[in-house]
This record gives C-alpha cells, structure tokens and sequence, in this order.
C-alpha cells in the first residue's frame, strides 16, 4: 500500500499519454488525486470518470499535472509489472513448506495478494492485508474474494495458521461483507485439527454470513489435507486416508444437498472430489455442484464435469476421430479410475486403443494422487516402464497425453505479475522444469497434453498429426484449458 506510484515503461504513439507529455520512465502517481498502488489500481481509478487529472513524476524527481479526456478507457500506457505479495502465515499444512530442494525459486513462494485472488480466483489468508487493504478492495470493487478460513474459532484458526495475530477472519470478512464484497471460502480439513466441533463452528459461522444481495458469503469448499513426504522438522500433521475421507463424504453428502434447497437450490457447501477418490466412491451427480462450477480451480466438480463431457462426447460423430488411434494416457492415481472407465467406454465405441497410467509421484511423495503435482520425470518413468511392459518397441503407442495441470503457461488474462530475480519460463514446462517438447523428444513419439476433455485430447492428437506443435507456445497449437496459468514471471 506504501507503493509510489507505478512506472511507465512505453507509450502509444497518438494516444492520450503521449499528448498529455508522458514519456517511458516517467511514474504515475495520482489519477483524480488518489494514488495509482498498481496496475489494477490503474485500471479502476481511469475508468471510473470520462475525464482524468493525471499526477505526473519525471525521472528527475519533478512533477506535473496533466488532464485527458479518456471516456472512461486507458490513456495508451504500458506499466511496468507487479511485484507478487507473499504470505505472512506459517500453516502447519503448507505446501510450500513440504516442497523438494532444488525445484526452482518461484514454487517457494507463498503468494497472498488480493489481485490474484479477485482476478485469478486464488485463494488468500487476508494475512497481509491491513484495514487500508481491506478498504481499497471495497472501494474498488474488487468482488469476489477467495479467502482461506481453515477455521473461525480464533484459537483453532491460531493452531492452523501460526500467525497469533490472524485468529480473528471473521472480522476481515465482515468489513469486506459490510463493503458490499462477496467472499467464496474454503477449509483445508485436517483431522485432529480443524475437523469435529471447530469444522462445524466454521460451516456455521459462514452459512450464518450468506446473504441476498452483495455482500455474502458465496460458497464454503472443503478440501483434504494435501501431505508431502518431505515433512522433516515440520509438525505432525494426520493425514486423510480412505476411512477418514469415506466417512466425511458419507456424513457431509447430505447437509451439502439440505444446505442447497435452503439457498435456492444453489450448492453453498462445497465437496472436493479428492473426499471421494481417495475413498474410492463414486462422484456425485450434476445437482451435487453449483450451477457455475464455483471453485471448480479448487477441485470441486473437475471429475464430474469430465464425466459430463464424456458422456456427451461419445454419442457425438466426433467421437469417431479416435478411431484406430493408440494413445497412452498418463494421469494421477486419484484420477486413473475414472479415466480408465471413460476410456475403455469410447475403445468399446469407436475401435480405439486408449490405455490409462496412473503415473506414481516419486518427486513429491506417493502419498501425493493428483495429476497437477506430478513432475515431468514421473512422466517420463511411466511412459518408460509402460513401453518396456509393452515389449519395448519405440513405436509402442501412437502418442502419450500427459495432464495439462502438470504443465505450466503464463499465459492468462494478464500478464502483470512478477516475482523478483525470476525468468519466466517458456510455455509447457513441468514443475521440475523438463518441458513438453524435451520429454516427447525423449520418447519418440508425440507428447500432447490432455486438455479438459476427450474433445480437446483429440483435437490437440490431430493438431500432433500435422506437426502443428514443435515448441513455443502452447496455445498456438493446444487448448488452454487445464493448463495452470499464473501470470507473468511468477510462474510456479
């Protein structure tokens, strides 16, 4: 919030800027005589009037006013990127804290900046946010928030989040609620924890803020406790193993669908599928989840609307495109069920040859099922011992898909955010920064990623047959969808 100002690094030839003498290297510091904190800030402040008095600083430490009639749009400037904010808590449960030595920098850092939680859906603590924070994000409408609660008794939350200062959330989100700012919730659910009487206090006390109109509490997700096996020195946290998650799934099935009719028919309460992959239950209906996917980032609903898809897909004619094809499936073992059902369903249909993999994560520990952890080296071994259980033939498969979520791409609605000392990556890299085209190098056959559905698995196989892809950017050739896409050089 102590920011001055925000650099400006070209400007448009003809634009606003220019007339109003604005130059690259100059900083914007005020626009209708409040400060410009970033790019967003940039972009509320001009667009809030047809008309806008400019506060100007040269490089020389000088200053000047200048006075644009923009309509309400942008004066034609390029601002220099924002730095991300990082978190001040401490979880017990941290991911960052249970990750590999020698991954590189950016996946170390703990990101909490409201920016990225209004625009990108990523959830914060509040941690570094003061009341100036929690002011500006009401007065610029910054809505809805994602905010990490894990509990809402203060010395529960304490437990959790090891910051003895930020026990009280409730207190941020009702300045956010009284602003008019709509907050989606979630909980990492530990048992010992955060579980029982302290759970039900949290699904209480947030159902008890979900209001008509803005200013509610849109939605609560749970979500399992996610445990490396590079714990060492950290305290002990239990994990959630099938009993747990069976029970769990069984005991809060039906309060999420009671808590639904009560909100007009709109799922509030939020299941993450891994309740019930890891118990080995079937997902529920399309009723079961809100009407918009909400938190669908957040794992809440990815099975089903995959399910959904597939369903349509394999009564469609485009079904047919998979015909005779073999492909080698990789995925998590949380996820390989699921796709092994859905592919042996279209190989019965079409005469294709789809087999499934559930790749073991040896980077971050097997304890860890999800396709999005896994790293391009668990891939490739798979991959390797797959064609060696085949009879080693190069030519063993006519192509391997690998999860999009295990690749990253900065590609996104921005790309304003950096994080300091970092070099942004080139498009489809793994966590451990093996890239796409290194490891279909190394396997000689086409390496695609998986998309969202089987409809863009087979149009990313297709775009392979036409060697549209050698490189570069994935989404000159691929679907985006499914890809994690942080911005800028933060790109974890």
């Amino acid at each position: 919030m102590a920011q001055q100002g925000v650099q400006v690094i070209s400007v448009e030839p003809g634009s606003l800027a220019e007339e109003a003498g604005i130059r690259p290297g100059d900083t914007l510091l005020e626009i209708h005589g409040e400060a410009v904190l970033d790019q967003l800030s940039y972009q509320y402040l001009v667009s809030r009037e047809d008309e806008a008095t400019l506060r100007v600083r040269r490089p020389d430490g000088s200053t000047f006013e200048a006075w644009v009639e923009n309509g309400g749009e942008g004066i034609g400037v390029d601002l220099a990127q924002d730095e991300v904010r990082v978190c001040r808590q401490n979880c017990v449960f941290c991911f960052v804290h249970q990750m590999p030595k020698g991954f590189r920098k950016s996946l170390y850092l703990k990101d909490e900046d409201i920016r990225l939680s209004f625009l990108y859906g990523h959830f914060t603590t509040l941690s570094s946010s003061d009341d100036a924070e929690l002011d500006r994000i009401v007065r610029e409408r910054l809505s809805p928030i994602h905010v990490s609660v894990h509990a809402t008794e203060p010395a529960a939350r304490i437990r959790v989040v090891g910051n003895p200062r930020e026990g009280d959330i409730l207190r941020k989100i009702d300045r956010l609620l009284a602003g008019g700012i709509d907050v989606h919730t979630q909980a990492v659910v530990a048992p010992g924890l955060n579980d029982g009487a302290i759970w039900q206090r949290t699904l209480d006390d947030l159902w008890a803020r979900r209001r008509e109109g803005r200013g509610s509490v849109l939605s609560l997700s749970c979500v399992p406790v996610g445990l490396t096996a590079h714990r060492d020195g950290l305290p002990f946290v239990q994990d959630v193993d099938p009993a747990f998650a069976r029970e769990w799934a069984l005991r809060w099935k039906p309060e999420v669908r009671r808590l639904a009719a009560a909100n007009d028919g709109e799922p509030w309460l939020l299941l993450a599928d891994e309740w019930f992959t890891r118990a080995g239950l079937e997902v529920p209906g399309r009723a079961f989840y809100s009407r918009s996917w909400a938190q669908l980032e957040n794992g809440v609903g990815l099975v089903r609307r995959f399910l959904e898809h597939s369903r349509r897909f394999l009564r469609s004619p485009r079904a047919q495109g998979f015909k005779g094809r073999r492909v080698l499936l990789l995925t998590g073992p949380s996820f390989a069920p699921t796709l092994s059902r859905v592919a042996a369903e279209l190989n019965r249909a079409v005469g294709s040859q789809l087999r499934v993999v559930a790749a073991k994560n040896f980077s971050f520990g097997e304890s860890v099922t999800v396709a999005g952890l896994l790293c391009g080296a668990d891939l490739k071994y798979a991959a390797h011992a797959d064609r060696d259980d085949q009879g080693g033939r190069a030519d063993w498969v006519d192509a391997v898909a690998v999860p999009s979520s295990s690749l990253r791409t900065h590609t996104g609605p921005t790309d304003q955010y950096t994080l300091r000392g970092v070099v942004v990556r080139e498009e489809g890299t793994f966590l451990d920064d093996l890239t796409l085209p290194q490891l279909a190098t190394d396997l000689g056959v086409p390496t695609v990623p998986s998309g969202a559905n089987l409809s863009h698995l087979l149009d990313h196989l297709e775009a392979a047959d036409r060697g549209a892809f050698r490189g570069g950017a994935l989404q000159s050739a691929f679907h985006t969808a499914g890809l994690n896409q942080p911005q800028g050089a933060y790109n974890p």
